[in-house]
């Protein structure tokens, strides 16, 4: 006989927001951790302190034991239940985390510190875990409270998650001595490795020597007046850095070069790649649209073509693009083919649907700028952005400054460095050094007007109108 439905025990819905947010923790890993800090801490606690930080354990008592032995370790004092019941002792934590009690418990266990790693991965997992229902919770919230901004939700939604997906590789919390102690080995090593470049390569050796090459967390802005040729020269570093990259192990320098994202918001794709092509194969671009090639020209761009699927290369030509969608699209690209530098052309195509933003242009600008310098922190690459000059800096001809940057002074706050794109009138624009430049070859001058962590300076710098590419000085000097 089938019992009536009010008599029939009540299933815990799967929708129940108390079953779903249940903290998931395994106290017994989490002991496993400690009791073989305690018993080998000689030979665990660095590899423990490298997997683990303090918030990645559950049970609070857990959290200041462990907190408690990395404090001796990092002091050199000898780590055992005496010692360390007296350390808890000393801050009034001893009652509150149960010790001597449950220090005896964690000596006792049955762990061996043999398997502490596999001890490590559970305690991390469920830490993980927890992190992405307290990111699923906010992702809820934020979309009851923000049903008008689809954008925005998705854009909050997306950093939850990379969030998490940090947490599973990085913990961004650290001591000032062991940052100090790295500070200390990079000063050592650019010692050991001095001349050599530390960054991603520009393509030119005085900016090289400038800068020490592009580094992650930088947003570098490269602004010209439209026609200069921003993305000739963006595309230029982009070549350059796909070109060859320094594998450490091997001390030298590998092909293929460095991973680069590109969004372009004015050119297509197509476009891209024509310049492209003509760049390296040294041709006319203006033949090229024509269709004038003979057969032996037509061969040799096939050929480099070939070799240019293989450049570790990512376009995406999408038009009116938000800050937020943008950020989604580089966290996509990151993850799924791991850019080490973006280029984004160009700024002031880029649009905000904030409330704030909505009437105010300059308030617009200073938002998505903003919002690419956070991006290149959060995922640890340079990303060189392109804009534009104001007509003021065509005045009287002079040189461009950082006031002239159009619409908001935002972006020089912002940027790390701002490279200003000069063109050189008259007979000077076709000499260089006193000395007649090759047929083509225009000069111009890049001028670094900010450098967050290093000099401003001038550079001279040649332009191949043919190629429609930029080249360094230095070739044609060699």
């Amino acid at each position: 006989m089938i019992a009536p439905a009010t008599a029939r025990k009540r299933r815990p819905s799967t929708t129940d927001p108390e079953a779903i947010m249940a903290p998931l923790y395994s106290a017994e890993a989490e002991k496993a951790v400690l009791g073989s800090m305690l018993a080998r801490p000689d030979v665990v606690i660095d590899e423990v302190s490298d997997g683990l930080a303090k918030d990645d354990f559950f049970v609070p008592s857990h959290q200041e034991i462990y907190e408690a032995i990395n404090a001796l370790h990092n002091s050199g004092k000898a780590i055992d239940i005496t010692t360390l019941h007296q350390y808890l002792a000393d801050r009034k934590l001893a009652e509150v985390v149960g010790s001597p009690g449950i220090l005896a418990e964690l000596a006792a266990g049955l762990a061996t510190h043999l398997n502490v790693g596999s001890y490590v991965s559970i305690v991390k997992e469920k830490s993980l875990l927890r992190h992405l229902q307290h990111a699923c919770a906010n992702i809820s919230q934020s979309v009851q409270d923000n049903q008008d901004s689809v954008t925005g939700v998705l854009d909050n939604a997306e950093r939850e998650i990379f969030q998490v997906t940090n947490r599973g590789l990085t913990n961004s919390t650290v001591t000032a001595k062991t940052e100090i102690e790295k500070a200390i080995q990079l000063i050592e090593n650019y010692q050991k490795n001095r001349g050599r470049l530390f960054g991603i390569p520009t393509g030119f050796h005085r900016l090289n020597e400038l800068t020490t090459g592009w580094h992650g967390g930088e947003m570098i802005v490269l602004a010209a007046r439209p026609g200069i040729g921003k993305t000739a020269l963006a595309l230029t570093f982009a070549r350059h850095a796909m070109d060859a990259r320094y594998d450490e192990k091997l001390d030298n320098w590998v092909k293929p070069g460095y991973c680069v994202g590109m969004f372009s918001l004015e050119m297509t794709n197509q476009q891209l790649m024509l310049r492209m092509l003509a760049s390296y194969a040294s041709e006319s671009l203006q033949r090229i649209r024509q269709g004038d090639l003979d057969d032996q020209a037509m061969q040799k761009l096939c050929m480099i073509g070939e070799d240019m699927k293989q450049f570790p290369l990512v376009l995406d030509d999408s038009s009116f693009l938000t800050i937020n969608q943008l950020r989604g699209k580089t966290r996509r690209m990151k993850q799924q083919y791991k850019i080490d530098m973006l280029v984004i052309d160009y700024l002031q195509l880029l649009r905000s649907e904030s409330e704030q933003a909505k009437d105010n242009r300059q308030n617009e600008v200073a938002e998505i700028s903003r919002g690419i310098k956070a991006l290149a922190k959060e995922l640890d690459i340079p990303i060189i952005v392109l804009a534009q000059l104001n007509r003021k800096s065509e005045e009287g001809k002079t040189e461009p400054a950082l006031h002239n940057l159009r619409e908001s002074g935002a972006i020089e706050q912002d940027a790390d460095m701002v490279l200003l794109l000069h063109r050189e009138d008259g007979a000077d624009s076709e000499e260089s050094n006193g000395a007649a430049l090759p047929p083509g070859v225009k000069k111009y001058k890049l001028i670094i007007a900010k450098q967050r962590n290093g000099p401003t300076d001038n550079l001279e710098i040649h332009f191949q109108s043919n190629y429609t590419r930029f080249e360094d000085p230095v070739r044609h000097e060699a």
